[in-house]
């Protein structure tokens, strides 16, 4: 393969109003391509009293957009092969489309329309609207989901981004309107700085122009910098919540992290696939899932952005089961920073997550995943190309210290919702 067609190759050029614009080449004999425009969107920005805005105005991108309203547009989608779906989270928003590389040019200008000409009606705001409702209710009465909101609760202080899942409540969400919409779009999506990430056998010059010719519509001063206070540094808190008549208890163990760009991480990402993160290799899916079967699932996460991140340890068991399923979270936390990890443990866990890039480039909307995160995170064009030999001189003691830090369990909350009270 050559550095011209090399999916881990990623080439920078800029576009209009400040655009940045990422070039991927797909995998060889790839039929798909794949683009994403990402903006300072996320529900961090929510508006004091508007919560929940950025998720539903990025959900309601999808549904219409220049002319077309949701039917028309599914239509149009389904003719040309393609999707196009969007994500929320902290710290920004992203829209995708995907599809056939003949479709391409269509394609992307859905992708310019969605972006930039929503139509945010009525009907479609009242159908999202009591989406949300929906999850709000389980976020509060599920187990998974109010374990991973009190965990955040505990963690991150009132106005930090890494708080809420950007939900906001009944009041907040009934609240909006289309023009609260509107103007959280203008300020977000259209303003200066957004970035268009683009998988295609394009050359780079050519996205640029097609860039230039189809996102004419923005421009406008960029947000102001997020807000994000200092996450709290007191000691371990422990948090139950019972709820009765249900079959599962959900356990959390986890803190504030390191961000993305900090030295620490790649020994702080193996550190945690060792822990959890590589499920089946991992030594919580041995210790709890595998050879204790005390639990329905058992893993970890460490998910480091760009204002610092987080990390949990996780598991599902049931009522009765829970209490020793914590003490084994606990221990293995512990072991991860403070006793020598076997060198023959890191390698397999270190090769493992190397052959998952690898694997990774198979399809097109995995190799573009990979293309996002370097684009975001301002990495080397080559990231992908050098993360091997990064992760391979990563040596076990440095596992060890960035296991302390990114995963400080003295600093840790701990969570446990469900039937905790059952006999």
């Amino acid at each position: 393969m050559t550095e011209a067609h090399d999916p881990l190759r990623l080439e920078y050029a800029r576009g209009p109003h400040e655009l940045r614009i990422v070039r991927q080449p797909p995998a060889a004999g790839s039929v798909s391509f794949s683009a994403t425009f990402l903006a300072n969107a996320g529900w961090g920005y929510d508006p004091d009293g508007r919560e929940s805005v950025a998720r539903i105005t990025t959900q309601l991108l999808t549904s219409g957009a220049g002319t077309r309203n949701r039917l028309q547009l599914a239509r149009f989608l389904d003719r040309a092969g393609g999707t196009l779906s969007a994500h929320c989270d902290p710290e920004s928003a992203e829209l995708t489309v995907w599809g056939p590389i003949g479709s391409t040019d269509a394609l992307l200008r859905v992708l310019a329309d969605a972006v930039q000409r929503p139509r945010f009606e009525t009907t479609d705001l009242e159908r999202v609207r009591r989406q949300v409702h929906e999850r709000q209710l389980r976020e509060l009465a599920q187990p998974s989901p109010r374990a991973d909101r009190e965990l955040h609760r505990a963690v991150f202080p009132d106005g930090h981004p890494y708080r809420t899942q950007g939900l906001g409540d009944r009041r907040s969400v009934d609240r909006l309107t289309r023009e609260d919409l509107r103007r959280f779009h203008r300020q977000h999506f259209l303003s200066d700085g957004g970035l268009l990430v683009v998988t295609s056998p394009l050359s780079t010059s050519a996205v640029t122009l097609r860039a230039h010719r189809l996102f004419e519509g923005l421009g406008g001063p960029p947000p102001a910098p997020l807000s994000v206070p200092a996450p709290s540094r007191r000691g371990p808190r422990e948090i139950e919540v019972d709820l009765p008549g249900l079959r599962q208890v959900e356990v959390r163990l986890g803190g504030a992290s390191i961000a993305r760009s900090d030295p620490s991480f790649p020994a702080a990402y193996l550190a945690d696939e060792i822990l959890g993160g590589a499920t089946l290799l991992s030594r919580l899916f041995s210790r709890v899932r595998s050879k204790g079967g005390l639990a329905y699932h058992a893993s970890s996460h460490l998910e480091a952005m760009r204002h610092g991140g987080y990390w949990v340890a996780e598991a599902g068991t049931g009522g009765e089961r829970w209490r020793k399923v914590l003490p084994m979270l606990r221990d293995e936390v512990a072991r991860i920073a403070e006793e020598p990890i076997p060198r023959s443990e890191l390698d397999l866990v270190r090769e493992s997550r190397l052959g998952e890039v690898a694997l990774a480039l198979e399809s097109t909307a995995d190799a573009h995943e990979l293309a996002l995160d370097v684009a975001y995170h301002h990495l080397p064009e080559d990231h992908w190309v050098q993360w091997p030999s990064i992760l391979r001189a990563v040596t076990p003691a440095e596992v060890n210290r960035a296991a302390g830090e990114a995963l400080n369990r003295h600093r840790a909350a701990t969570v446990v919702v469900g039937p905790i009270r059952a006999k």
